[in-house]
């Protein structure tokens, strides 16, 4: 395998990032390709202009030809010629779903941090004065339907209702991608991967259950936690990420790990338990028997991400002990290695 030169791969890792991240610039700058005329969009498609299923496509196919050039040009240069061919077919496919998820998720936690979060209040709930569902429930009955206009939007509320949309659909994008991608992965990962695409999918849905309007805002409120936390996991993803590269490095190895065992944690206990408990807790009466569901979906996933934690500190015990036995005499070699090779081509 020849090395991938830097003119081909910079370029490409550029390309990736721009076609990953066109929902969230489509979005930062309306009336690019989404009107800002409200008059022209319907509430009940999210201010959008076309469906969702269009939106999560497109999404799906910026994964999918962003994958092929990271797999083919970026990520091969980013760990080395060398290294890069030495890794079995299996693993090369997880170094560049850690690469797809990482910048995926950035994008939508910029979204979500940015534009969704100044609609989220504990008491009212996710856009609750913009209910797509009862939207819908009021076209089945007028036959009728509302623009965004109509119900009172403002362009700033529009661009929060897509990039709402753009984040889901992205984040059910990756992990559907990965599943196929990877079917290898352990049952903790496939649990959690279904988990947030069935969860972001049915509980956001405006026509699934449409009796349900006026606890919308409420589970809307609570995939909001669910879908910040996946988007934060990008920063567990890249120490991951980390780790790998530092394959000859032991004690870096045990620190990124660490540091992945820490994030995650903190996400966990506060994005995917504390906020969405408040949100169930505070607006029991508008759960009702829901509230018991969505506490054991809660649940199921905390006792995934426990696994994942637990099977993280058994590698970073792993990385402590090879640190602890390598010999000193390798260690300063492979120092001097190092060094040599950085002032070689001066």
């Amino acid at each position: 395998m020849k090395p991938i030169p830097l003119y081909k791969s910079i370029p490409a890792g550029l390309i990736v990032v721009l076609l990953i991240w066109k929902p969230m610039l489509v979005v930062l700058f309306p009336g690019w390709v989404y009107t800002s005329d409200l008059t022209q969009v319907f509430l009940s498609q999210g201010c959008i202009g076309s469906s969702t299923q269009t939106v999560f496509v497109f999404c799906l196919l910026e994964v999918l030809v962003s994958s092929v050039l990271l797999q083919k040009l970026v990520v091969p240069a980013l760990f080395g010629n060398t290294r890069w061919s030495s890794y079995d077919h299996l693993k090369r496919r997880k170094l560049v779903g850690f690469c797809v998820k990482i910048i995926v998720r950035a994008s939508c936690f910029i979204q979500i941090a940015v534009l969704v979060s100044p609609q989220q209040d504990l008491e009212r709930g996710l856009f609750s004065d913009f209910n797509m569902k009862r939207s819908i429930v009021q076209q089945q009955h007028n036959h009728t339907t509302m623009t965004c206009d109509e119900a009172g939007m403002e362009l700033s509320d529009a661009v929060a209702m897509r990039a709402w949309i753009f984040a889901r659909d992205d984040l059910m994008a990756v992990m559907v991608w990965e599943l196929a991608c990877i079917p290898e992965l352990p049952v903790d990962a496939w649990l959690h991967h279904l988990f947030v695409i069935l969860g972001a999918c049915l509980g956001t849905d405006p026509q699934f259950m449409a009796e349900s309007q006026a606890v919308q805002p409420f589970i809307d409120n609570l995939v909001f936690f669910l879908i910040l936390g996946a988007s934060v996991a990008g920063l567990v993803e890249i120490s991951v990420l980390m780790y790998h590269l530092n394959n000859k490095r032991p004690k870096r190895q045990a620190l990124w790990m660490q540091i992945s065992i820490v994030v995650q944690a903190i996400t966990v206990t506060v994005l995917f338990v504390a906020f969405p408990l408040v949100v169930v807790v505070k607006n029991h009466q508008h759960f009702g028997s829901l509230a018991w569901v969505y506490l054991a979906l809660i649940l199921l996933l905390v006792g995934v991400e426990g696994k994942m934690i637990w099977v993280k500190t058994s590698i970073v015990k792993h990385a402590k002990r090879k640190a602890e036995e390598m010999p000193l005499t390798s260690t300063i070699n492979g120092e001097i290695n190092e060094i040599v090779l950085d002032e070689g081509g001066k």
